[in-house]
């Protein structure tokens, strides 16, 4: 397993943007569902969040660090199993975003940039969906980086992550 060093300073914007999200029961709903591989879709929203918030440090522009926050946190809010094989689950690749965002306006007092984010992650797969802020730029980003190595299992971070 490789050693993920965390920064404090990521996990601390994280906490004092989003506190509410994770503490929330609903939220943690994600541990329940599988995203890619062998990781959780709870695990996949804190690594998108984290990679977000890093890329946004890095940015020489000035970046609504909530709404990145928010935005990664409940990217994949969809709530269900997308490997069962049901005509609901069918699309996903299509769908889920606007499932995603549709739960987080449902559960969460999201804003339409945040709303935005959400919706628009799946670029370029979902092609009249395109990023429209620096902000879902980067959650955009992030979400394709961690579902990539999610996907071909390079780092397993799932206990990482619990640990944080």
């Amino acid at each position: 397993m490789v050693n993920i060093g965390f920064d404090q300073s990521i996990i601390d914007i994280i906490y004092k943007y989003g506190s509410d999200i994770l503490e929330d029961e609903r939220f943690l709903e994600e541990t329940k569902y599988i995203q890619h591989g062998d990781t959780s879709t709870y695990t996949h929203s804190l690594c998108v969040t984290y990679i977000s918030v890093w890329m946004a440090i890095r940015s020489r522009h000035n970046i609504d660090m909530s709404a990145v926050v928010h935005g990664a946190l409940l990217h994949d809010y969809f709530l269900y199993d997308w490997h069962e094989k049901n005509e609901y689950h069918n699309l996903h690749g299509y769908t889920h975003a606007k499932r995603a965002m549709a739960n987080a306006r449902r559960d969460f007092n999201i804003n339409e940039l945040e709303a935005g984010i959400i919706y628009s992650h799946m670029f370029p797969l979902n092609l009249t969906h395109i990023p429209a802020s620096r902000e879902a730029r980067i959650v955009c980003m992030a979400d394709k980086l961690c579902a990539g190595i999610e996907t071909l299992s390079i780092m397993h971070y799932n206990q990482a992550f619990a640990e944080v």
